[in-house]
């Protein structure tokens, strides 16, 4: 099982040479790929079946479908405000049609600012483009979270 912004059936598609490439996309294409059927769900409808009230951390690693996890999750991210840690590569997000600002846009309007680490402090990160390096990003609600940013930050 899962998570995207809805509640089906999807076909994955599995690198065999590289299974941690698994994605609802084919983001190799390469002859070594198989299709595997799984469910998904949205994050929302995951808590509210599983009568989970509480979350204070998710750790998204999509290959390319954060923001569509992001979206099933909207209720979630706004009443919990949990901490993201999320990778985020444009050459998987185009495989959906979305740039990775879109994520960071989505949840900066949920209350959260984005970071990314350097010699162990945050550094604020506003926004990606063809020079950035970066693949690994931390969202931290600026109010609930607001003296892990002051203690961390550069």
């Amino acid at each position: 099982m899962g998570f995207l912004d809805i509640d089906e059936d999807v076909d994955f598609f599995v690198d065999l040479n590289n299974s941690g490439n698994a994605s609802a996309r084919n983001l190799v294409e390469t002859a070594n790929m198989q299709k595997i059927t799984s469910k998904v769900v949205s994050l929302d409808n995951f808590l509210l079946k599983n009568e989970i009230d509480t979350i204070d951390i998710i750790k998204c690693d999509v290959e390319g479908s954060e923001l569509l996890v992001f979206r099933g999750g909207l209720k979630t991210l706004k009443s919990h405000a949990p901490i993201i840690f999320t990778e985020m590569l444009r050459k998987w997000a185009i495989k959906y049609n979305y740039h990775p600002n879109e994520t960071i846009q989505l949840l900066t309007s949920l209350g959260y600012r984005c970071f990314t680490i350097k010699d162990n402090r945050l550094l604020e990160f506003f926004s990606m483009n063809e020079e950035t390096v970066e693949k690994n990003f931390f969202f931290l609600h600026r109010d609930k979270h607001s003296e892990q940013i002051r203690s961390l930050e550069y």
